[in-house]
């Protein structure tokens, strides 16, 4: 049986998205305001050095549309509602080519994706949802854009051996880097 370009990014991952999911232990940063507040300062930093990271690379791509999944806007607009204040002078490296960035976005998919269930968590503990619109931008789109961007994945990820590996060297830079802007009291560039 042939391994999946999905299957060897989430093998490759699995450590460093579970060590994320431990260290961020994001719902319960969500229970105070001021917590949640450092927490989506540190989601706009980092989504906004990523995306402008990987904008060049990845705009062209055929069907992907990465301008509609850029988490940014949301981001801005929940700092406003917080009271926070964006973090700038900020820069995450560019990725080496369009491989190694679709495996960056697999990592901010794979958490969009995931912050749909945090924001159910959120909910089924009775706190309110002030300022996390960025957990579920796409609403109920969440599962076709999902399917969407794997067969993208899929299919830049298939041209060769050399782009496979690349998308996974991505995939896991993307969560080394999501740790340290998320879970590190201070982020160097």
């Amino acid at each position: 049986m042939v391994e999946t370009i999905l299957g060897r990014l989430r093998a490759a991952t699995a450590d460093a998205h579970q060590s994320l999911e431990t260290r961020l232990n994001i719902v319960e940063q969500l229970t105070a305001p001021a917590a949640r507040r450092r927490l989506a300062e540190r989601f706009h930093a980092w989504h906004v050095g990523s995306e402008s990271a990987m904008a060049p690379l990845l705009s062209d791509i055929v069907g992907l549309g990465y301008a509609g999944r850029r988490r940014s806007v949301e981001l801005a607009s929940d700092l406003a509602v917080l009271g926070g204040q964006p973090q700038t002078g900020r820069r995450i490296p560019a990725p080496a080519n369009s491989a190694e960035a679709m495996g960056r976005l697999y990592v901010l998919e794979t958490l969009t994706l995931g912050g749909k269930a945090i924001a159910r968590q959120v909910a089924a503990r009775g706190l309110n949802m002030k300022g996390l619109s960025f957990l579920d931008p796409y609403g109920a789109e969440a599962g076709e854009r999902w399917r969407k961007f794997v067969l993208i994945a899929e299919r830049e990820g298939a041209v060769s051996d050399k782009a496979c590996e690349a998308m996974v060297r991505g995939a896991v830079a993307g969560f080394s880097q999501a740790e340290r802007w998320l879970c590190e009291p201070t982020v160097a560039a």
